[in-house]
């Protein structure tokens, strides 16, 4: 596998999207967090999350409306009710957690490894125009991507797993697939997706996540450290 450039998902691949989730469900509902476990509510938050996606990309939803419809699912799932004005609140306060995120300790390492010894690296993330470039803000991410291989999927208007999306990254950097490896976390958008376009993948499996079918990832990691060696790259 002789890769030349290296693309990478967002969100909880780059940086802990658990966590914010996980400060705004405390403070919104703190008896939800004292009986069930937040990670299995973010699992769901994130299944509804695509779900509704898909409904949004055809203008069949608005934003605000897929983001209080997947709350309140979500909850639902857990026999937890809430209004709409609840799940708007909670809506809120993500948006004010999420302006606090931070970069996985060993995220900036890897970046600049990677870099260092000649390899492109580049940013492809699913989400609302704005709301993925606050992030990237937050994150500082500019200083390791040039703006032209950063990838959102509003601004395009192709989202992840469609692999018309990763062919469009490809001839950007114009390099066949095969030189090409995806870094991600989501079985669908980030293993299925660039699987179906040709590329070289690496499931970040941090979470111990079962695999959704029966794709085969080039690479499975538990840290991105260990990306380093598969790159054959000295940490």
């Amino acid at each position: 596998m002789k890769i030349k450039c290296v693309f990478f998902d967002l969100d909880d691949t780059l940086h802990d999207h658990q966590k914010p989730f996980a400060d705004s469900v405390n403070h919104c509902f703190n008896d939800f967090s004292r009986k069930h476990s937040i990670s299995a509510l973010y699992k769901k938050l994130r299944h509804y999350s695509d779900e509704l996606w898909k409904d949004y990309s055809q203008n069949k939803l608005t934003l605000e409306e897929l983001r209080i419809q997947r709350i309140i699912l979500a909850l639902r799932d857990f026999s937890y009710t809430i209004s709409r004005e609840q799940a708007s609140s909670f809506q809120s306060q993500y948006e004010d957690d999420l302006s606090r995120i931070s970069l996985f300790p060993d995220a900036s390492h890897v970046l600049n490894t990677i870099k260092d010894h000649g390899i492109q690296i580049g940013l492809i993330t699913n989400g609302p125009v704005q709301h993925q470039k606050n992030k990237i803000q937050a994150l500082n991410l500019h200083t390791y991507f040039p703006n032209e291989l950063i990838f959102i999927s509003d601004e395009v208007g192709i989202a992840k797993p469609n692999p018309e999306l990763f062919t469009l990254a490809a001839g950007r950097v114009n390099l066949p697939p095969s030189e090409i490896l995806y870094v991600g976390d989501t079985w669908v958008n980030d293993i299925i997706g660039p699987l179906n376009a040709g590329w070289n993948t690496a499931w970040y499996n941090h979470r111990e996540r079962e695999a959704e079918s029966e794709h085969k990832p080039h690479l499975v990691i538990k840290s991105l450290t260990s990306l380093l060696n598969s790159l054959h790259i000295k940490k």
